[in-house]
């Protein structure tokens, strides 16, 4: 691309050549001396017998401009090629890598860097691509110019360009202010989005008491210091742009009273050189202004590069074997897991068999949601371990392990899109899917409902789901981990969240599912937990008792004081 650049200097510049030198030749008889070594073209055309008049100079001078459009035609699809290219790399690398972020690093992440990195400074990133692209064709514009200039008259040239390089030292400092606004630009950028998200996520909190108009205050002063960085680049910008031509002009105004009067060159001895200089001019201010604003673009460029390293230094590291479901049982092993040197599980040994229901209970901080994740394999443990059928779980691919779990959480997941896609995750319109899509939510217990809106799979859900209730939104959400055809299936706490009567049409759908799946329940209300086969009872880390529900409450105090608690 950057070859195609240069042809179309060289084709501007050769057409130039005939438009002056020709003209003059036709009309006041001037000699070739004044093209300088760029008399060959002259000299070549006489060679082929080809008369130098008005109406070949002019042919002559199109065929050049026709072979400079080409140029350009290919220049501009070559950079809308590689720019569609970058942008593909660019995102996918960013969001695979976010992909096998570790769970562990996320939690502790910005969720605004994240959401600003992948939208905002993405699509600047990419602007700043184009920028630089454009910059470096406007150097070889440049170098294509200066080329041919110093063939017309060297030392003219040489005196023209050493003034030019002395501007670009006189810019130099703009251009460091520049990319200075532009790292802080982005930092205020992961900011706000973070402040922008949060607004978003616990706007009923804020409306409902009146904290969003504070709230709103502390956004907008977040907001202005964005404006104040984008007017100092835009200021710069502007600055660099009111000089740079009266300065250029200056230096060219400059060496030509030099040549004329010490040097003591003609007029039209440097007259095809001031006109490649003019061009090479426009190439200058083009290059120095598309540089500003890469420079001003170039803080994204830092933002994601570190970004991606961020992600890549916390991946996860997965086992090779596909898992194809388990036969027998999975059983947790002398596990303990720490966090930032505090421990959280401390030698849990468990043993779930297929197809069981079990319940895991404890006071608020016992481990139950830990333990919860290392069994989905998110997190790691840091001693023991946990096997599947015989097998360590980190042998096995994890991907492949996590498609066989579903995970209900105490608050649905609920997508802004139609009952068809929450289920079945974006899947296929087909015959096979939508009959897929029915079974689940006959399973769930809320096809009747579904069948009964208007548009039945296609109704619309709002964002999280805001048209439905508390019970219907946790019944999709189970109709989604349904239609995976899955084997495992997590619940955290899936009921807590919902009125007494909705809790008992939930739990009575969960029962409806035992024997079908490995149903493991962190349970926070005891009417959960009364049919499940087992219950183990969690406290400080430590798995103190497991039984069943009467067994418990026979043997265990801590199980009898949580029963009496909950029922007063």
């Amino acid at each position: 691309m950057l070859v195609i650049s240069a042809l179309v200097g060289v084709f501007d510049g050769l057409g130039l050549t005939m438009f002056i030198p020709m003209f003059e030749s036709v009309a006041k008889g001037v000699s070739n001396a004044q093209l300088g070594k760029l008399s060959f073209l002259s000299n070549f055309f006489q060679i082929l017998g080809l008369e130098i008049n008005l109406y070949t100079a002019l042919l002559i001078m199109l065929f050049f401009f026709i072979l400079k459009g080409i140029s350009k035609y290919m220049q501009g699809y070559l950079t809308a090629k590689y720019q569609e290219y970058f942008t593909h790399k660019i995102r996918s690398a960013s969001i695979n890598a976010l992909s096998n972020y570790k769970f562990e690093a996320f939690v502790t992440s910005d969720a605004g860097t994240i959401q600003n990195t992948l939208s905002v400074e993405v699509q600047r990133l990419v602007i700043a691509f184009v920028k630089y692209n454009r910059m470096l064709q406007n150097a070889m514009l440049l170098l294509a110019y200066l080329l041919m200039a110093f063939f017309a008259n060297p030392e003219f040239a040489a005196l023209v360009a050493l003034g030019g390089l002395g501007t670009n030292i006189f810019f130099s400092k703009m251009y460091r202010k520049t990319k200075q606004y532009s790292l802080e630009l982005v930092n205020a950028n992961n900011s706000f989005q973070g402040l922008l998200i949060q607004m978003v996520a616990f706007f009923k909190y804020l409306k409902s008491t009146s904290s969003i108009y504070t709230y709103k205050k502390y956004l907008l002063a977040r907001a202005r210091i964005i404006e104040k960085m984008q007017f100092r680049i835009g200021f710069l910008e502007a600055l660099a742009t009111g000089i740079r031509e009266p300065v250029i002009i200056a230096v060219v105004v400059s060496v030509i009273l030099f040549s004329i009067n010490v040097m003591g060159e003609p007029l039209g001895a440097i007259l095809l050189s001031l006109v490649l200089f003019y061009r090479a001019l426009t190439s200058v201010m083009s290059m120095q202004s598309e540089y500003n604003n890469f420079l001003a673009l170039s803080g994204s460029l830092n933002q994601i590069d570190h970004f991606i390293s961020e992600l890549k230094d916390n991946a996860g590291i997965h086992g090779s074997i596909k898992f194809n479901g388990f036969k027998n049982s999975i059983e947790i092993r002398s596990l303990s897991f720490s966090y930032s040197s505090r421990s959280i599980l401390n030698q849990i040994s468990l043993k779930i068999k297929k197809n069981e229901t079990i319940a895991i209970i404890g006071e608020s901080g016992s481990g139950k949601t830990t333990l919860i994740n290392v069994l989905s394999g998110i997190l790691k443990p840091t001693e023991g371990s946990v096997l599947v059928d015989g097998e360590n779980l980190s042998s096995f691919d994890l991907k492949s392990y996590q498609s066989k779990i579903g995970y209900i959480t105490q608050e649905p997941i609920i997508f802004d899109d139609d009952i068809f896609n929450n289920v079945t995750f974006w899947g296929g319109r087909n015959d096979e899917n939508i009959t897929r899509c029915w079974k689940a939510l006959e399973k769930a217990n809320i096809s009747n409902f579904v069948s009964q809106m208007p548009a039945q799979l296609d109704s619309r859900l709002g964002n999280n789901g805001i048209n439905l209730s508390g019970g219907q939104r946790q019944r999709i959400s189970i109709a989604r981990e349904l239609y995976k055809d899955v084997e495992i299936l997590l619940m955290d706490e899936a009921t807590s969240s919902l009125d007494s009567e909705t809790e008992k049409t939930i739990q009575s759908n969960i029962d409806q599912l035992k024997g079908m799946y490995t149903i493991i329940i962190v349970a926070h209300r005891l009417s959960t937990i009364k049919n499940v086969d087992r219950v183990v009872l969690m406290s400080n880390g430590k798995i103190e008792q497991v039984g069943n529900y009467e067994y418990l409450l026979e043997s265990s105090p801590v199980f009898e004081r949580i029963v009496k608690a909950h029922q007063n």
